[in-house]
């Protein structure tokens, strides 16, 4: 439960850091708008960016907020029995589609082995493979072969 809880600060984290990039994106087209003459159209765009970077901000503030409970119910229970390993199965019901395993594999809120969902998807494991390429971790790139060189 611990590793479970510890990997929902991580992909909490993720999505705080994604939400400021989407923030920031918006910053610039907010201050793009606000250059332009005042019309109907500009207030209309302008309050379209505005409203989102309000849900944005919201959802972040959500966001933090549980992380610092999980946080301190972990510091508070640390010495408890209640994290002993009692056939812990984490299932990926809450998880959507690929593209958000693909991003909790790269912010290793989920570990790519044996016991990843998509372990045997071979386009799941070439975008792996082109992300980390992409980003120049070659020493990542060869663990991910080896590690399907061990499977064959």
């Amino acid at each position: 439960m611990k590793d479970l809880i510890q990997k929902t600060i991580t992909v909490l984290k993720f999505k705080v850091k994604t939400n400021l990039e989407l923030i920031n994106q918006n910053q610039v087209k907010i201050k793009e708008i606000l250059s332009e003459p005042t019309s109907s159209k500009r207030n209309e765009v302008f309050e379209k960016h505005y409203e989102i970077n309000k849900s944005l901000l919201t959802e972040n503030n959500d966001f933090i907020n549980i992380q610092l409970t999980l946080i301190n119910f972990l510091e508070k229970y640390k010495s408890s029995s209640i994290f002993e390993k009692q056939g812990q199965k984490i299932t990926l019901n809450v998880v959507k589609n690929k593209d958000e395993l693909f991003n909790l594999t790269i912010n290793g809120a989920i570990a790519y082995d044996f016991k990843h969902p998509l372990y045997n998807d071979d386009s799941f494991f070439k975008k792996l493979l082109d992300y980390y390429k992409s980003i120049e971790e070659y020493e990542k790139c060869q663990s991910l072969i080896n590690l399907k060189a061990l499977n064959k």
